[in-house]
């Protein structure tokens, strides 16, 4: 799924909130017969990066099960702007790869379940760096969750429903009210443009 921005709108429901890490979308595929692949979820021309980032696919057989789908953002420990260097075979950051979201596990479709429920999967899984899992924390107040995020130097915060499912699309990621994004400013939520 694909956040869209928040307005400022009252919230319905529970939601948790992440940090919004500044890196490149990527989805960690291990399939039952132990294959990984990894794949970027932008419109590039060669978005399956198995091979560039071999370092990492073979990192990610080590730690996930098969049949697994991961939703993850492919970060550096210099920055978005060193996350090109990762393909490099000289790489000039330290990969860093925050998954915040499993769409099949064991094979099977979760994404109908609630978000609470896939986070439950996630904390059973093996994580070791590269690979972080992002959990999440209760959103009790947007403005002191953004400014502490800020502060933690992420770009902003992405909150999310708890009993949301995820959903796919054919051509792509959806953008979906379950997901919202808020960048930049601890003086209130982002503004609308136009």
């Amino acid at each position: 799924m694909q956040p869209i921005p928040y307005w400022g709108e009252e919230l319905q429901g529970e939601w948790i909130y992440e940090p919004k890490y500044d890196g490149w979308r990527l989805q960690v595929i291990r399939y039952r017969d132990g294959r990984v692949e990894l794949w970027g979820r932008r419109l590039e021309k060669r978005p399956n990066w198995t091979e560039r980032l071999a370092f990492l696919s073979e990192r990610a057989g080590e730690l996930f099960p098969e049949g697994i789908l991961l939703d993850a953002e492919l970060c550096s420990d210099r920055g978005r702007d060193f996350v090109v260097s990762l393909f490099s075979r000289r790489p000039r950051a330290k990969p860093l790869v925050y998954v915040f979201d499993v769409i099949f596990y064991g094979g099977e479709f979760v994404g109908d379940r609630s978000l609470f429920e896939r986070k439950k999967i996630l904390e059973g899984l093996g994580f070791a760096d590269p690979f972080f899992m992002v959990r999440g924390e209760r959103l009790r107040d947007i403005k002191e969750a953004l400014a502490s995020a800020l502060e933690r130097g992420h770009e902003g915060i992405v909150i999310k429903e708890t009993g949301s499912p995820y959903e796919l699309g054919l051509d792509g990621p959806i953008a979906t009210l379950y997901w919202r994004k808020i960048k930049g400013t601890l003086y209130g939520p982002q503004k609308r443009e136009g």
